[in-house]
């Protein structure tokens, strides 16, 4: 990690990002799918606003700009003056991708955004913004020596609003000196409810650079109305005149009262990302000494600057009641004009207060907000360090058992005091274990939310219509499986809107709607996590997936292959039914590269298809690669461990219960049912004879997809938690052996591989009339 102060703190603004990336994302969806919850539109503001007000301070522009038109759009969506409907949410979903392609490229990770991409979203936007004209003011607009942004206007066009009093009945405006002569605008009538006891006074002053990295005052003094009743006083008397005015300067002081039960963090979060380009004062309501030491500490070396805060304290402009009595003109008969009104001068980009009209029809109550709820409390930790201590959690769990070990050697009894001891440590020990892991489990959400954007690339390069279904998404496993994970998930998607899903017109002649529909589902089993793609697609076509192998010399022309061999044939490297390359497949690269990344995770791959129903892809994955409960057993002159999630049951067999087809194969009556036994010390090689039945125990076990088979071993030493350790790394990949472990005397035992033992197994296994022959 960087030693520089600024670098740290930028990374964690990239951090931030990609939470604030992934609700936007999760929140449009939640758009999509027909919910027009404001609070879910007020979340996906939140999120832009919060990523441009990161992305100023840090001076990226580029993003900033992108983010601000998100952010305008978002605003006019929150406030109900657009509506939240299905193609602007398309485009909002279309808008998160390239932001996110934005703070990619800012934070170096990715390549350039494309500039044409970019700018078709921000018209896009810029449309769904103003209704199709263009925006009062570009993001990017074509400026003079001056500054001057020239705006063309129509005024032969222009019709002025229904209602409003003719501009000649109106009285003289009063010249440029009574102008000059006039000091802080005198109070307007307060139509609002009168902010409630026990509030907080906050004193605003904008500086230059707030502005310029496109923060707008209008939208915190929109956040804080949100948090309770609020009235906001402006005093403009700092503005100089017309001549002398520098459009970059700021002369605006803002005081705002807010009301309820609004806590002085509530407050600063408003403030989060502009507190550094700001002179901000925040006191209790009644109490002015706060808020005259911050007046006095603010204030330059001439007094101008303290006299204005100080007028600003006390004035009483209310902007809400201003707009809430505008609001009310505008729906009655225009009164008769007594004399001039001069409002204070807006700023240039900052928008209305909204003011929620009360029942009465006379008033107008501030806007209020329930308190959010308490976020749990959170750090953040450097992953390393949690490695490191997943490490020495781990090289503990080892030494408890060697000195466990050891004692057991030494003959004393369990019962003794340091017996007894050990007990506790043990229990300590796995305590200390679940809670380090726990801390390392993530849910497999961080993984699911960046396939909505894939399955939407997909779908566009594919031409298909394509819907993604999520479940399970709070399902936990170690963050060093979830790291691994994405890639594979990316590969199956893909294929499965590629090669499954049919075209529209494919789909509506099936009988099918013409939207394809992709499932992604996690859920726990049996100590492990599986990971379920489905389509509703074409399924396998299975005579064309063994031609193709056939014509590409993966398999012999006369081999005979059963439904699942032949499935399983895409996954033979070099396979693809792709008939031309493009951008998603047709490579012969994919499911070779999905199935060893999986099996390098210790998991596996199965497939299930039903031609024209759809195709189902399984991926099974233990839920840590740290630690394992294991049974140890001994075959031959070795040591090793069966994983427990395993194991149904063990039992010593008689010799009545052992059959052999064809006089090789020995299986094992189980319950009314024959299953594979399988010599565990033969098939690994550690000796050549079988196994003597008489004083063997046999382990029934169970594979992933439901298959159960005995193993035959030599003894059961005992239940054991083992710390694994990954063997393709250290060595190379062992078939039927998943990884490896350090016992309590010191030495190496493998991790067997149930699964891969009874494929292997299986695929001699006897067929239905062998059975019965057998028995």
């Amino acid at each position: 990690m960087s030693d520089d102060p600024f670098e740290a703190i930028k990374a964690t603004f990239f951090q931030e990002c990609e939470e604030l990336l992934a609700d936007l994302e999760g929140n449009l969806l939640t758009l999509e799918s027909g919910s027009t919850d404001i609070e879910v539109i007020n979340a996906v503001f939140r999120a832009v606003h919060s990523v441009k007000g990161g992305a100023g301070a840090f001076g990226l522009e580029e993003l900033v700009r992108f983010a601000h038109v998100f952010e305008t759009l978002m605003d006019e969506l929150r406030s109900g003056r657009k509506p939240c409907d299905d193609p602007t949410v398309k485009t909002l979903l279309r808008a998160a991708d390239v932001l996110a392609d934005h703070v990619s490229a800012a934070r170096g990770a990715g390549a350039a955004v494309d500039p044409v991409r970019s700018a078709g979203l921000v018209a896009e936007l810029e449309a769904l913004t103003y209704g199709g004209g263009a925006p009062v003011a570009s993001i990017e607009p074509e400026e003079d020596d001056f500054g001057f942004t020239p705006v063309a206007m129509d005024l032969a066009a222009f019709e002025a609003p229904a209602g409003l009093p003719d501009l000649a009945d109106l009285p003289p405006l009063p010249d440029l000196a009574t102008l000059s002569s006039l000091s802080a605008p005198a109070p307007l009538p307060d139509l609002s409810a009168p902010a409630a006891a026990g509030g907080w006074k906050i004193v605003f002053r904008p500086h230059p650079r707030l502005y310029a990295s496109a923060n707008e005052t209008g939208l915190l003094l929109r956040e804080l109305a949100r948090l309770g009743p609020a009235r906001v006083q402006l005093d403009d008397s700092g503005l100089p005149l017309l001549d002398a005015l520098e459009p970059t300067d700021s002369h605006l002081i803002w005081t705002i009262e807010l009301g309820g039960a609004v806590s002085e963090a509530e407050v600063r979060e408003v403030f989060d990302f502009v507190e550094m380009d700001c002179d901000l004062s925040i006191s209790p309501l009644g109490d002015a000494a706060p808020v005259e030491a911050a007046l006095a500490a603010v204030a330059d070396e001439d007094d101008s600057d303290a006299s204005a805060l100080a007028r600003a304290a006390s004035s009483e402009l209310d902007i809400a009641a201003l707009l809430a009595s505008v609001g009310a003109a505008s729906t009655e008969a225009p009164a008769p004009v007594a004399a001039p009104v001069i409002a204070p001068a807006p700023e240039p980009v900052a928008p209305p207060l909204p003011v929620k009209p009360a029942p009465a029809p006379t008033a107008a109550a501030p806007v209020q907000m329930a308190p959010p709820a308490a976020a749990p409390v959170t750090i953040r930790v450097d992953l390393e360090r949690v490695d490191r201590l997943i490490n020495a959690v781990g090289e503990l769990v080892i030494q408890q058992a060697m000195l466990a070990q050891r004692v057991t050697e030494s003959g004393l009894a369990r019962s003794s005091d340091i017996g007894l001891g050990l007990e506790d440590l043990e229990l300590l020990t796995r305590e200390i274990q679940d809670s380090v892991m726990a801390i390392r489990a993530q849910p497999v959400k961080s993984v699911f939310q960046r396939m909505p954007r894939l399955v939407r690339e997909a779908a566009e390069a594919t031409g298909k219509k394509v819907k993604l279904v999520t479940s399970g998404e709070d399902t936990e496993v170690d963050k060093t499986v979830i790291e691994r994970l994405s890639d594979p998930i990316t590969h199956m998607l893909r294929n499965a809107i590629d090669h499954g899903l049919e075209g529209p017109e494919e789909r509506l002649a099936a009988g099918k709607p013409a939207e394809g529909t992709v499932r992604l589902a996690a859920l726990h089993r049996s100590g492990r996590i599986v990971i379920e793609i489905s389509d509703d697609g074409k399924g396998i076509n299975r005579p064309r997936v063994k031609g193709i192998a056939v014509e590409r010399g993966l398999i012999a022309e006369d081999a005979i292959l059963s439904d699942d061999e032949i499935d399983n044939l895409i996954f033979l490297p070099g396979f693809s039914t792709a008939t031309e390359v493009s951008d998603l497949s047709g490579r012969g690269v994919g499911m070779d590269v999905v199935r060893r990344s999986i099996q390098s995770l210790g998991g596996r791959i199965s497939i299930s298809s039903v031609p024209g129903k759809g195709s189902t892809f399984t991926l099974s994955l233990p839920l840590t690669l740290a630690v394992l409960d294991g049974m140890v057993v001994g075959a031959a002159d070795q040591t090793l461990v069966a994983p427990l999630a395993a194991i149904v049951e063990s039992l010593t067999p008689n010799e009545a219960d052992i059959h052999y087809v064809g006089g090789v194969d020995p299986v094992l009556r189980f319950r009314e049912a024959f299953v594979p036994l399988v010599d565990v010390a033969q098939v690994m090689g550690f000796r050549d004879d079988p196994t003597v039945l008489k004083g063997g125990v046999v382990m029934i076990v169970e594979t992933e997809s439901g298959q159960r088979a005995a193993l035959l071993v030599d003894a059961i030493h005992g239940q054991r938690q083992v710390v694994i350790k990954s063997l393709e790394s250290n060595y190379r990949h062992v078939e039927g052996v998943a990884a490896a472990t350090i016992l309590g005397d010191g030495r190496v035992a493998l991790i067997l591989d149930i699964d891969a033992l009874v494929t292997a197994k299986r695929s001699r296994t006897p067929s239905r009339s062998d059975l019965q022959m057998a028995s």
